[in-house]
């Protein structure tokens, strides 16, 4: 019988016996969060806990992404323990791989329905974003992972990293919002500011990439510290109670050490700071802490809220591509002189109100593709 082309990217999660709930519904509301958080109609009509903070602090939306990097390496910590190490290694530099390259391809594909003029500007083509940052701190952190094990060599890997990033700010005026800052320099010289996203500052606009090269290397770090607490998660999994304590420990003091480093390294997600790894996974282990209770140790099942997530988390990056050209597409939708995504908005008063239900309708257009793909229990990979 021949296997399916469509299988899971986490074959040691597929039996459904041993699979946590938890990490498929996580995983999966934070896509949807991402997709919510990433199409708000407009800057001056959306909540304020939508919108990312323009430098040093944290809102609701800047948990999402990270939050996503962190459960996607407590995924692969279940993942790759599971393989031959040298297929492991093979595939963490493969998909790796792959997710850049689709998050390139991504970006150029969006141009092309903005306008097929587009397409042949790679001049200007974005080399940096959301999956070409997963695909690199993916396939580095793996790598680290495989090599090192899952004992205190990975705790010292990430001290240093964070230590030596923290050190590159420090020194080469990496805390200033400007095209000054170290992360842009190295940007700029590495791949070219045509290449890179601009930040809107007040009515301007500056060549500063929040996915910037050099940004990197606390997301590896970040990533790193989601295998962790995986393996901590596999190594306690015949007595939950005891994993969900220790999680919850482990993700109260990385949230204490985050606000505690924050008047000397402030936290911001634009610069990926020590502070902010620590914040954010911190809230990333806890939140997972308490799914883990919820849905794994009381079996406590809401099926308008754990069924959606979970049809996210089974095809969360092909569904969070499949919105970004969805977002593409229906702004060239004009009704009575108005693109679609304003006149919808409209609908519900045209402010916050609005902006959010855009934003939700593009999540429930999201489910209904991954609906069928989740009946069907297909999962593409990337």
């Amino acid at each position: 019988m021949t296997p399916s082309p469509f299988r899971t990217s986490e074959p040691d999660m597929t039996n459904q016996q041993n699979r946590l709930l938890s990490l498929d519904v996580m995983r999966g509301l934070t896509i949807a969060l991402m997709i919510v958080v990433n199409n708000q109609v407009g800057s001056g009509r959306m909540f304020p806990f939508l919108n990312h903070v323009l430098w040093d602090g944290l809102s609701f939306a800047d948990l999402v992404f990270p939050s996503f990097m962190f459960i996607m390496g407590v995924s692969a910590a279940f993942s790759l323990n599971k393989m031959p190490k040298r297929a492991a290694v093979h595939k963490s530099i493969m998909r790796g791989f792959k997710i850049i390259i689709v998050g390139i391809l991504l970006t150029w594909i969006a141009r092309g329905i903005s306008g097929v003029e587009n397409l042949l500007e790679f001049d200007t083509l974005r080399l940096t974003g959301v999956l070409v940052r997963l695909g690199v701190c993916y396939m580095f952190a793996s790598l680290i992972y495989l090599a090192l094990g899952s004992g205190k060599k990975i705790i010292w890997v990430i001290v240093c990293i964070l230590l030596i990033y923290t050190l590159i700010l420090i020194i080469f005026d990496g805390f200033q919002l400007s095209e000054d800052n170290i992360i842009a320099r190295i940007d700029r010289w590495a791949i070219g500011c045509e290449h890179m996203y601009h930040k809107r500052v007040g009515d301007t606009r500056i060549c500063f990439d929040p996915e910037g090269l050099l940004s990197n290397l606390p997301g590896i770090a970040h990533v790193l510290i989601g295998m962790l607490c995986g393996n901590l998660i596999m190594k306690g999994k015949q007595d939950l109670w005891k994993t969900v304590s220790k999680l919850s420990l482990v993700g109260g003091a990385l949230i204490i050490l985050g606000f505690f480093f924050n008047p000397m390294v402030p936290i911001n997600k634009n610069l990926w700071t020590p502070s902010f790894v620590f914040a954010t996974c911190g809230g990333a282990a806890t939140t997972l802490a308490i799914l883990l209770w919820m849905l794994d140790i009381r079996k406590m099942r809401v099926p308008w809220l754990v069924k959606p997530a979970c049809v996210f988390g089974l095809n969360p990056l092909v569904l969070y591509c499949f919105s970004y050209l969805l977002e593409e597409f229906v702004w060239k939708i004009n009704i009575n002189g108005q693109c679609f995504p304003d006149w919808f908005s409209m609908l519900f008063g045209g402010n916050e109100f609005g902006s959010l239900a855009y934003s939700i309708f593009l999540v429930l257009v999201c489910l209904a593709v991954g609906l069928p793909l989740y009946m069907k229990k297909i999962v593409i990979k990337l």
